[in-house]
């Protein structure tokens, strides 16, 4: 029997998997959160409310280069989760040289189905660029703790300072790299490296622009994430148990099982030590965030799973349980993908949050009929939506149209670039759909009147269809 090229089977899957998110990316439309980072980039500032300006900046490169669409929204994100895959793989092969083990690790990553949903498929996320530059000072440490060569400080150096600019979770680098020179002996001379604080100055310029942008914004961004998103102090046990079976289920449940289990078999190693290092500042910093404050998020461990997918690489054998997990995580992710893209089987509330990149693509061409339509009249026209999630997903289709995002709160972007308030005693033409579409403007607006004047149900296929309502603000008096 022909001995199978492992390499090459990554190779060959790896570009599979490209090109069916290439194309996919084509077809599908953008839900709220990957539309609200695509018009970044139409607003192009140093950083941003929630997040800094990485994402803004690719997708604006993008989209000069293919033009506005979904395929150059999704372009920068799903290359650079290819750049992820890749790097995973030249990790692992740093420390083994058995080619299927590097290929199951890697391969079972692209596989496992939130992973797969959120940066192979949605691909517009702040995540993505993060997780890129984290993998990419992890491995060139790697390559130092191998080689001895300092000179890969710089590297790091320049991979810490871009992934700060993507995401503030960068900054786990830095207690985790203190923990690995600290407790493994064969690092400990890097204390006495220049290049080792030249490459800690040169990734903290990466928080620069961010830090200038907060400060011509009273600090938004640090009120948002410190103070606005999480409720009162409290310990809640319940919902850090909530917080783990959501882990297991939308990592395909067996996946935090056997990585977690290799993580203690391989604990006494330097490698594994090295790698557990690179995640605990993260997977401590959450879990304690979980068990104290609201709002626990599924992508807080993402760079945990990414790096012990690598020490699940470096194992010591692959097994035939392994395989039977990759084959039933694959299944589950290609059952899933097909129905996020063509939902089937069961008829679906057409207020479901997690389809609602569904067919706002047609409210939005019938919101340009109602503007040409008042234009015609010599109207000043000005267009409202409940959140900013309904904002982005309208706005994407319509990039030029200013939409003002109306649910008046600290933590929505939209209302920094067009601030509701701007709309007081101003008629509005006012748009409520998907997981928002019950939030009537009669029950959240102060106005002369209120009228609903088009209501449009759209049918994407025979189980799954949603309703618009457009409604006339008359002399908009403000939130109720």
């Amino acid at each position: 029997m022909q001995k199978i090229n492992y390499k090459r089977a990554t190779i060959i899957t790896l570009s599979i998997l490209t090109i069916i998110r290439l194309i996919l990316s084509y077809f599908l439309g953008l839900d709220g959160g990957p539309a609200y980072y695509a018009m970044w980039s139409r607003h192009l500032e140093l950083s941003y409310f929630d997040h800094p300006a990485m994402t803004a900046v690719l997708v604006k490169i993008s989209t000069l280069i293919f033009g506005w669409n979904s395929f150059a929204i999704k372009f920068p994100g799903i290359i650079l989760f290819l750049g992820i895959s890749i790097i995973m793989y030249k990790s692992i092969k740093l420390f083994s040289d058995d080619e299927r083990k590097a290929f199951y690790a890697t391969i079972l990553f692209n596989f496992t189905p939130w992973i797969a949903s959120s940066f192979g498929i949605k691909a517009v996320n702040p995540d993505i660029p993060f997780l890129f530059f984290f993998i990419l000072a992890f491995y060139y440490f790697l390559k130092l703790y191998k080689t001895g060569n300092s000179n890969y400080w710089y590297i790091i150096g320049i991979a810490t300072a871009l992934g700060f600019t993507s995401k503030y979770k960068m900054i786990f680098i830095y207690p985790a790299l203190f923990l690995c020179i600290t407790f493994i002996k064969s690092l400990r001379v890097q204390w006495k490296s220049p290049a080792l604080y030249i490459s800690a100055i040169i990734g903290l310029c990466g928080t620069i622009p961010t830090i200038i942008w907060n400060i011509n914004n009273d600090f938004a961004s640090f009120e948002y994430h410190l103070i606005q998103r999480q409720n009162e102090f409290a310990f809640r046990p319940l919902q850090y148990i909530r917080f783990l079976l959501n882990q297991i289920l939308i990592m395909g449940i067996f996946i935090p099982i056997i990585l977690f289990k290799n993580v203690y078999k391989q604990r006494l190693n330097t490698i594994g030590k090295i790698c557990i290092f690179f995640t605990l500042p993260a997977l401590l910093t959450f879990s304690f965030v979980s068990l104290f404050y609201g709002q626990p998020m599924q992508n807080w461990w993402a760079s945990v799973y990414m790096i012990l997918f690598v020490l699940y690489g470096i194992k010591k054998d692959i097994n035939k349980y392994d395989s039977a997990i990759l084959y039933f995580t694959s299944t589950i992710s290609i059952i899933g993908t097909i129905f996020y893209t063509y939902p089937f089987g069961v008829r679906l509330k057409e207020t479901t949050n997690f389809l609602d990149h569904h067919l706002f693509d047609m409210a939005s061409n019938h919101l340009k009929t109602i503007i040409n339509q008042k234009q015609k009249e010599n109207k000043q026209i000005f267009i409202g939506t409940p959140r900013y999630r309904t904002t982005a997903m309208l706005n994407v289709n319509m990039p030029n149209q200013i939409i003002y995002s109306m649910d008046y709160r600290k933590g929505d972007q939209f209302q920094m670039w067009h601030n509701p308030q701007e709309l007081l005693g101003k008629d509005i033409i006012y748009i409520a759909g998907g997981s928002q579409a019950k939030q009537t403007p009669e029950k959240l607006f102060n106005a002369k009147s209120i009228t609903l004047i088009d209501k449009q149900t759209y049918e994407y296929n025979p189980w799954f269809k949603r309703t618009f309502y457009f409604y006339e603000i008359k002399n908009y008096g403000g939130l109720k």
